[in-house]
């Protein structure tokens, strides 16, 4: 059978509906599961309900698989060590390459990456490149504190992009070419795995290779992540790395972390790329960052981990990740000369699964990275994440049918509900009551009890309470970031913005901090008028206000009106 691109859209449509038609059809139709308007939660609400409950059993059985497995699995040894091991059969460690990506990051936050770097664990000498996104002056602040930590190591200027040389066609890029003598190498025809090979004969002429004992930090023409990624990745597969560890310049390793990742790598044989566990490391710099600690350890321990037990981890976050180096060999072209609505594909480096290879999350591999401590750098950094989910889901959708389904299930319950949230919001602005309002709101702290309970119960820690709080800030930020990233696709910049202090000097720009705080504005004048109206219809309307002799249905407020609903079925 051939998957023509018409037959993956039917296939992915068809799974997609197998999950969602009951929760549509419920909502729109107003289907209740009892006539007693006190229990009417509905088909929506049973569905919501469900895959919430479904999420936290697939989490734990994956923390128990991750648990077998570091029991079952022995430590990977050094080949040089392998003669010493003559009453077992160990596992050889895999050649392993680490790629440092970053763009005018902030000093102490880069010195500390790099010094964590300094002290991981690992059986043999980790090759290490650090791809610095930019060569103008103000980038020389990142080269500077490479040079402090590594002061032996060099520092390479690249003229030219690496994937502009291998995937570009412009006539001045083909006079380059052929001055370096790529033309010959790299333009005949073969598939990816010939071309690869070409690749690595013209990078070992072309520039300075690292190796075991020599870490290389290139710098290169500004022209976003993915190219940064991309430039890493050519040179740790040119020499040879089996696997390549990912990571971005603000993060901090544990120092089991890249064993742990490497051992998730071997649970099965068809396992692509796995995931580890991203934690907060500036909690107490403000409420938001906080809570923002607290949303990390959900999404990763609760949603990534329940993708992992069907082996479909849809997002290999950026600041830790590793990679099989055989099966980046096949996509790299494609990937850094993706395109979306004719427009360069910058962001969105962690979200595409075109080859049917399974994904896990191993949360024994963790790091710590830094969030926004402002509300407005945290709304860009939502923005930027969710133009990733919002136009990689189309990609996504093409390889549905090579991987669980419960992969579908999620791709389209997290592009949906912040929509029909957003329906719910709308209505209950204009339902004539701040009561309405106000149970709504208790409703939506409610549900995030379930999460908050498990949360509390695994982590052993009490301050995941707090978290219902959390939906504040998903109401009044993170919701309309995703409709501003629906709007705003066209923009392919790096979304949070660089922490250098030449970039600093620029955020404090005015018309800059209007123009980014624009939509955050916009939202907030909404929801306010519709709070007004409800509170002017409450204390002015005799008829629909504070007089009224029908209280509104608690059930109806998170699903849907109740039409059965009256005061008199509740006495």
């Amino acid at each position: 059978m051939i998957w023509t691109l018409p037959l993956k859209i039917l296939y992915s449509v068809v799974i997609s509906c197998v999950f969602v038609a009951p929760a549509i059809v419920g909502y729109a139709l107003h289907i209740q599961l009892t006539r007693r308007s006190f229990w009417a939660l509905g088909v929506y609400g049973m569905v919501v309900f469900a895959f919430v409950m479904l999420q936290l059993v697939f989490a734990t059985l994956n923390r128990c698989m991750v648990h077998y497995y570091r029991r079952k699995q022995p430590d990977p040894v050094s080949s040089s060590e392998v003669e010493k091991h003559h009453s077992t059969e160990p596992r050889i460690a895999s050649k392993l390459g680490l790629a440092v990506v970053g763009y005018r990051e902030e000093p102490s936050l880069f010195a500390a990456c790099l010094e964590s770097i300094r002290h991981v664990q690992y059986p043999d000498p980790i090759t290490m490149v650090v791809v610095i996104d930019g060569d103008d002056p103000q980038d020389a602040e990142m080269a500077a504190v490479f040079k402090k930590i590594f002061p032996d190591q060099p520092v390479v200027t690249l003229p030219h992009l690496l994937s502009e040389l291998f995937t570009g066609n412009s006539s001045e890029l083909d006079v380059v070419k052929k001055q370096l003598g790529l033309m010959d190498d790299v333009e005949k025809p073969g598939d990816a795995t010939t071309s690869s090979s070409a690749y690595d004969r013209f990078l070992h002429r072309y520039t300075v290779m690292p190796s075991n004992t020599r870490i290389v930090c290139y710098m290169q023409p500004h022209c976003g992540k993915r190219q940064a990624m991309y430039t890493a990745f050519r040179i740790l597969l040119a020499v040879g790395c089996e696997a390549i560890v990912s990571t971005d310049s603000d993060t901090k390793f544990d120092p089991r972390a890249v064993l742990e990742l490497e051992r998730a790598l071997h649970w099965f044989p068809s396992i692509g790329a796995a995931a580890g566990d991203v934690r907060i490391w500036n909690t107490t710099d403000s409420a938001l960052s906080f809570m923002s600690s607290l949303r990390y350890w959900m999404a990763f321990n609760i949603e990534r981990a329940a993708q992992s037990f069907n082996r479909a981890v849809t997002c290999v976050s950026g600041p830790m990740g590793i990679y099989r180096g055989s099966i980046l060999k096949l996509i790299l072209d494609d990937w850094v000369t993706q395109r979306f609505l004719g427009m360069e594909c910058t962001y969105g480096d962690d979200r595409v699964l075109l080859h049917g290879k399974k994904v896990v999350y191993n949360h024994m591999a963790f790091c710590e990275t830094e969030t926004p401590i402002t509300f407005l750098r945290w709304f860009r950094q939502q923005t930027r994440w969710s133009k990733s989910f919002y136009r990689e889901i189309l990609w996504n959708a093409r390889s549905l049918h090579k991987h669980s389904p419960w992969m579908a299930a999620e791709l389209f319950y997290q592009g949906m509900y912040p929509f029909v949230l957003i329906f719910s919001i709308f209505y209950i602005l204009w339902a004539h009551s701040p009561w309405v309002l106000l149970i709504w709101l208790v409703s939506l702290l409610a549900i995030s009890l379930i999460k908050t309970i498990y949360s509390v119960v695994v982590s052993g820690s009490f301050r995941f309470l707090a978290f219902p709080f959390y939906s504040i800030y998903y109401l009044l930020g993170l919701v309309p970031a995703k409709l501003w990233a629906l709007i705003s696709l066209w923009d392919v910049g790096w979304g949070t913005s660089a922490r250098s202090a030449s970039e600093r000097k620029l955020e404090n720009v005015l018309w800059l901090q209007i123009k980014q705080s624009l939509p955050v504005v916009v939202w907030s004048c909404v929801l306010l008028a519709g709070v007004a109206f409800n509170i002017l219809i409450f204390f002015f309307d005799p008829i629909k206000g504070q007089l009224a002799t029908q209280p509104p249905d608690p059930t109806s407020i998170v699903f849907y009106p109740n039409p059965n609903y009256s005061y008199d079925s509740l006495k």
